[in-house]
């Protein structure tokens, strides 16, 4: 048996444009001699649809799709939608076969965790079933899942196993399963394990690209009743993978490393924000620091290099090193590249200031002033010529509230935000190994600085920092475990009140694109009134 499971890019709300899709690659895996094709989860509408699905009209036309659909299948075709009935909605697998829908099945376990929300919109299904379907003048039975169905740990319900109870000869898991770091790992190692536990060769078809912050990796694979993968699909591209139950070849997985995965997961981000909102062209404000470095080489891989304008806006505390730094990246990249001084711009700002600032100290209200001039430039360039401002500042920044609201923070996509300053060094430095020594050695050497003063340099050991802040966003480490991991008690309850504080920058800040397991999105929500201390 030859089963084909289509790794594919649907746009959310985009149903006719998806159901073309799927019909296009359908139609390839029959010209392939597929007997089954297998499409992911929520392929029809895209996923996350979140509050579409409350709109009677964006289910009704996911309706006629899967019907449409339907009517044009001969062998079975398996392809995620929503189904409703009697008021409820379902997510659910339609097996589609000489042109009608033969059977359907229900999600039975709902994620309700991080970016998840899934009890908010859909009906738990009853119990998993398995699917009878004739192959070669004999029956074969599919147990048919759906993403959150395979981590079943922690549920009654054990989807997989109650399945081959059921008489499933193989099961087939199509997914919406978003990248974050380690989780293609974690879902081989997960499927490995079940495997060893019901003995049955295991298909996994997980949806690739990315909707708003999530990025979707694909890495769909197929694994034989011993957890041995026999096939296997690349990350991060569109693909179709062609499964022979029979095959006796077995492949070794070799995982990307960290900072490949990252690079892939956040230049296929820019891509598709800027193509399923119909942006073409970058606008970033090159400091020639690491960040924007950064910045402009995911932007310039991603949408090609003419599609990048880079803008230097020195001040007066601009070092001239800064300045060079900036202009020999854009060099290196083939980017466009101006220069718009913005001291005369600041002292009109600030001389327009003087008599309400009279008879206090020059600080960080001053030094904002440069940083929010450099915002209105970029979106001033941003409104004239169409294109969107890609901010540039860290997860550590933004824990910790180092950043300006409406200056450097002004932008439509926040593109390393979910990088701590240790990675954002680390990304550079691959990417100078591996993508061309495109990125400045000074921009990585020197040390960070937002230069709004004279020799200023940033206030934090990031080593100490960066790591600190990500066991108390992703791990949730109370102050007794932080101190158990070496940290000293102040600088603990210095940071946490730090984030607690800035939740009222991070509301305001453009999407930035998740890849790890826990970002500041909508997977992780405080309220900006926060009263509360941990004793």
């Amino acid at each position: 048996m030859k089963i084909a499971l289509c790794q594919i890019n649907p746009t959310v709300g985009a149903i006719d444009s998806n159901k073309n899709k799927i019909l296009e690659f359908y139609k390839k895996a029959l010209s392939e001699n597929s007997d089954i094709v297998v499409f992911p989860e929520l392929a029809i509408t895209g996923y996350p649809p979140q509050d579409l699905l409350l709109d009677e009209d964006f289910i009704e036309l996911n309706n006629v799709a899967i019907n449409s659909l339907a009517k044009k299948a001969t062998n079975p075709l398996i392809v995620g939608y929503v189904r409703k009935e009697n008021n409820q909605m379902f997510n659910s697998a339609a097996l589609c076969k000489d042109g009608e829908i033969v059977n359907n099945y229900d999600k039975i376990l709902l994620p309700t965790y991080d970016v998840f929300d899934e009890s908010r919109y859909f009906t738990q299904g009853a119990w998993p079933t398995v699917w009878p379907i004739t192959y070669n003048g004999k029956k074969v039975k599919i147990g048919i899942q759906i993403c959150e169905d395979l981590w079943d740990d922690g549920y009654d319900k054990k989807v997989s196993y109650l399945q081959k109870q059921k008489g499933a000869d193989f099961l087939i898991n199509i997914s919406a399963s978003p990248f974050r770091d380690k989780k293609i790992n974690d879902r081989e190692d997960q499927i490995s394990q079940k495997v060893k536990e019901v003995k049955i060769p295991f298909l996994y078809c997980n949806i690739v690209g990315a909707q708003d912050e999530l990025v979707f990796d694909g890495s769909s694979f197929a694994v034989d009743e011993k957890g041995m993968c026999f096939a296997k699909s690349e990350p991060f591209i569109e693909d179709t993978l062609y499964v022979d139950l029979k095959s006796t070849s077995r492949i070794k997985i070799n995982y990307n490393s960290k900072y490949e995965n990252y690079f892939n997961a956040l230049t296929l981000g820019i891509k598709d924000y800027f193509n399923k909102t119909n942006n073409y062209e970058a606008i970033i404000g090159l400091s020639g620091g690491i960040d924007s470095a950064v910045v402009a080489v995911l932007a310039s891989h991603a949408l090609g290099g003419a599609a990048v304008y880079g803008v230097s806006m020195p001040s007066k505390f601009s070092s001239e090193h800064s300045k060079k730094d900036a202009e020999l990246l854009a060099h290196n990249l083939g980017i466009d590249f101006k220069t718009i001084p913005i001291q005369k711009l600041v002292d009109r700002f600030e001389s327009s200031l003087v008599d309400f600032f009279s008879g206090t100290d020059r600080g960080t209200a001053e030094e904002n002033i440069q940083s929010r001039v450099r915002g209105n430039i970029l979106m001033a360039l941003s409104n004239k010529f169409g294109r969107l401002v890609l901010s540039t500042g860290n997860k550590t920044e933004l824990a910790l509230g180092y950043c300006t609201l409406y200056g450097d923070m002004s932008g439509g996509l926040s593109v390393i935000s979910d990088l701590n300053k240790n990675e954002v060094y680390e990304l550079a430095k691959w990417v100078n190994k591996n993508k061309g020594n495109c990125i400045p050695l000074n921009s990585i050497e020197k040390p960070p600085s937002a230069e709004l003063s004279p020799n200023q340099v940033d206030p934090f050991d990031y080593d100490v920092i960066s790591p600190l802040v990500d066991l108390i966003v992703q791990k949730t480490y109370s102050n007794t475990e932080l101190i158990n991991q070496g940290f000293e008690e102040k600088t603990i309850v210095e940071i946490k009140n730090k984030i607690h504080f800035n939740e009222y920058k991070r509301r305001q800040a453009p999407i930035g694109l998740r890849v790890s397991k826990k970002a500041f999105g909508f997977g992780r929500r405080f309220p900006i009134v926060n009263h509360f201390k941990e004793k």
